[in-house]
């Protein structure tokens, strides 16, 4: 079966329980100098060399060992680095029990470190084993307990509840945890949803559904954006005004279907040869405009020249494999017209190919 890698949060987790293990190593091994030092001259037994060596070093290097084995696992394989951590925290536990002094009470305490762990990860497995774990030390730690010690019997008995009302309290943050990322990934779809329903409501929109173009509409907008920002930044532009030659003929003699076929048609000629800085869209009907930019004249002119035989040459089965022709009227932007006159300008040029003999391209 494939286990899947860990996810960055995973391994950000991860790395946070270790650099708090080495904290607690830090702060474990500062308290034990410390109380020795304390001690050094009253209590031998608690400040004596071999104490030290016995109680402090040994333990100490083994929990570091511990710690270096962890950070080998969480670097060469991140996908037992998880339950690595979930077991060492329970050694890690043990081993600070075991070399503390009976003196200090609240030491089973620290049995709560494996709890507080299984808590992080949020998987009831982890907490349900680190629980057991917990009611086995309560176990051993009755059983080694003096029948007429009431005192550290209620001291136990208090550890058990701890114990037992961490356990519970973690089981719930669990519940809440997995209720808010349900809660959460809900958010995040609903959130993709609308957004991708947004996308193509923005979409339709802006293109024509016939023919995939832009429509009349974002023509307008793009233009005026274009002539606007020609003020800071001038650059070539051409405008383009395509029309149809006898397109009413091809509806009444082949029908509307037909006459949308060839709309879909001229539409892919135009895309196919047009760049990725230029702008297609129907402008209505059989008409269509095409904005050029970043090029010269010459250019431009050699683009709209092959969409011109392109669509002459362009056989259409639904028409008995003949061709429609095109007129095109273009204008040069100088950087002082208009958008209403730059458009003028294009449809004056058309005007002017459609009257001299059509399939043909004129410049204003």
């Amino acid at each position: 079966m494939h286990i899947p890698p860990p996810t960055p949060r995973q391994i950000y987790w991860n790395r946070v329980l270790l650099n708090t293990f080495w904290m607690v190593l830090f702060v474990y091994l500062a308290s034990q100098l410390f109380v020795s030092l304390s001690m050094w001259g009253h209590r031998p037994e608690l400040s004596g060399g071999q104490y030290i060596i016995n109680h402090i070093l040994i333990p100490d290097s083994i929990l570091l060992v511990l710690l270096l084995i962890l950070e080998v696992v969480h670097k060469w394989k991140p996908l037992m680095s998880e339950f690595s951590i979930i077991v060492a925290s329970h050694l890690y536990g043990i081993l600070m029990i075991m070399n503390l002094s009976t003196e200090y009470h609240v030491k089973p305490l620290i049995m709560l470190l494996p709890l507080l762990v299984s808590m992080i990860y949020l998987k009831d497995n982890y907490l349900k084993a680190s629980s057991a774990i917990c009611l086995l030390y309560i176990i051993m730690l009755f059983l080694n307990t003096a029948t007429y010690d009431y005192t550290l019997r209620i001291q136990n008995i208090i550890i058990a509840l701890i114990f037992a009302g961490t356990s519970l309290a973690g089981f719930g943050v669990i519940a809440r945890g997995r209720d808010l990322m349900r809660s959460l990934e809900n958010s995040v779809k609903s959130e993709q949803d609308l957004r991708i329903q947004n996308i193509i409501m923005d979409r339709l929109s802006k293109i024509d559904p016939l023919t995939d173009l832009y429509n009349h509409k974002t023509f307008h907008e793009y233009l005026g954006w274009l002539i606007e920002h020609q003020q800071n930044n001038p650059f070539p532009m051409q405008l383009a005004v395509v029309d149809i030659d006898n397109f009413k003929k091809v509806n009444d003699l082949y029908g509307h279907w037909v006459g949308d076929i060839v709309l879909k048609q001229v539409a892919a000629v135009m895309l196919k040869n047009i760049g990725s800085d230029d702008f297609a869209a129907r402008y209505g009907g059989e008409e269509f405009v095409i904005i050029l930019t970043a090029k010269p004249l010459e250019d431009s002119e050699r683009i709209m020249d092959r969409i011109l035989t392109g669509i002459a040459g362009l056989p259409i089965s639904e028409m008995e494999n003949k061709s429609v022709t095109v007129s095109i009227g273009m204008h040069d932007y100088n950087g002082a017209d208009s958008k209403s006159s730059t458009f003028q300008q294009a449809d004056d040029a058309l005007y002017e190919a459609k009257k001299t003999g059509k399939n043909k391209i004129v410049i204003f």
